[in-house]
């Protein structure tokens, strides 16, 4: 059994703390906190950590190169015949910019994984929400049980529907309202088994001999032969 399922609701299902309460976002009921993802955290760190790393490779870029043009200014005073300033500082500069643009890289590209991952545990959340509702949400919907603002949860079902338009759709309901259909998460309509009823030829082929012979009996005139009874 995997341990994100959720005990009540039975679905892999993401968890939203409410202060320091843990609930399913599927079925909305209080859940053991750190038993699955969470979207309030959900690619937090990552994000966090990338613009720390970005902000970091930017310091190491402009302060060194400010180093490496003080270095290079002062031994160039020192010794103005030679090249011995210009070296230091260029070594100086050269390490600063590898430096620096690995930090400001990698930190963005560790910002891009957490937004990815934030998106995937929104996106999960909202499936396993559908799946609790029929198949068919509001922004308002999942503004609620992920804990976001209503503008920010019709952004995020807006793009679903773009990106994966077989599985979600943005429809209107006879209010006038948006709804976005799961088409895979409707409820199906029962199936009916038609029945094929099956006669014996033997008795169906008696039944009509029966029948000619009786009609054959009966004289054109629709008078009986003596003896012969009416059958009621």
């Amino acid at each position: 059994m995997t341990s994100d399922l959720c005990p009540h609701c039975r679905r892999s299902a993401p968890l939203v703390y409410r202060g320091v309460m843990a609930y399913c976002t599927g079925c909305g009921r209080p859940r053991p906190p750190l038993t699955a993802a969470s979207v309030n955290l959900a690619g937090q760190p990552s994000k966090v950590g990338g613009s720390v790393a970005r902000i970091f490779g930017w310091l190491v870029l402009a302060g060194g190169f400010m180093v490496a043009i003080l270095v290079a200014a002062l031994l160039q005073a020192i010794f103005p015949a030679g090249f011995v300033g210009w070296a230091f500082g260029g070594v100086i500069a050269v390490v600063s910019l590898a430096v620096g643009l690995s930090l400001v890289l990698g930190g963005k590209s560790l910002s891009k994984s957490g937004t990815e991952t934030e998106r995937a545990t929104r996106t999960n959340a909202i499936f396993a929400l559908a799946s609790n509702r029929g198949g068919m949400l509001t922004s308002l919907d999942v503004a609620r049980a992920l804990g976001m603002s209503a503008h920010a949860a019709d952004q995020l079902l807006t793009e679903l529907a773009k990106v994966d338009a077989d599985r979600v759709r943005l429809e209107v309901d006879d209010n006038g309202g948006l709804v976005y259909m799961f088409p895979e998460l409707l409820p199906r309509a029962p199936v009916r088994v038609a029945t094929e009823v099956r006669v014996d030829r033997s008795v169906a082929g008696d039944a009509s001999g029966a029948n000619a012979k009786d009609e054959s009996e009966v004289p054109a005139d629709g008078s009986r032969p003596p003896g012969a009874r009416a059958r009621s």
